[in-house]
């Protein structure tokens, strides 16, 4: 009797419209959290929060869709590249945070996205486009700005590239492999040197 109390009254009312989106993406967090990306439905989503399955496509038009909304939405905090810090220290605060996010829950989180993504097409390409995409585009800009301020000498974009994948490629590495925890502490000093080399 308990339990069907609970879910009456976890269903009895629509959430408001302005609380909608982040009662979803914390709801979708949190089962990706537990259950991985397989472990749960749409359907699962609409028991837990309420909110109509229709609602939830007219946002976000697949499962794919939310699970990397929800990715972006977390994380964001953590990718901002502030302008007036200089270039090196903006660089290195920031994968410092991330690492920091990747050593936790959210670490978890875009692991089993990332694996998932080897055998699901959808979920691969929401990867690229609504990830991936999107942060080295970010990225890419703050390099242009380091050389337009004469920070760093000039690099092409394919250059910056290079250079993108050997700086997070040590946190994803880690990440993915599981042989070492992503912590920063351990791989500032490599990554230091190579910042170096980018302002001769």
């Amino acid at each position: 009797m308990a339990a069907k109390k609970k879910i009456t009254q976890k269903t009895a009312g629509r959430p408001r419209s302005e609380d909608l989106e982040p009662l979803v993406l914390k709801t979708t967090y949190e089962m990706l959290a537990k259950k991985g990306y397989h472990g749960f439905s749409i359907d699962d989503i609409v028991l837990e929060t309420g909110v109509a399955k229709t609602t939830i496509y007219r946002r976000w038009p697949s499962k794919a869709h939310l699970a990397m909304s929800t990715v972006t939405h977390m994380i964001s905090p953590y990718l901002e590249f502030p302008k007036e810090v200089p270039f090196e220290k903006a660089i290195l605060d920031q994968m410092d945070a991330l690492s920091g996010v990747f050593s936790g829950k959210f670490g978890r989180v875009i692991s089993t996205l990332i694996g998932a993504g080897q055998q699901d097409v959808e979920l691969a390409d929401s990867i690229l486009e609504n990830y991936l995409l999107p942060r080295r585009n970010a990225a890419k800009q703050f390099f242009h700005h380091a050389i337009e301020t004469k920070q760093i000498r000039f690099l092409s974009d394919s250059d910056i590239d290079v250079c993108m994948d050997i700086l997070y490629g040590t946190l994803y590495f880690r990440l993915l492999l599981k042989h070492e925890k992503p912590k920063f502490q351990d791989l500032r000093p490599w990554l230091e040197s190579f910042l170096h080399k980018l302002q001769k």
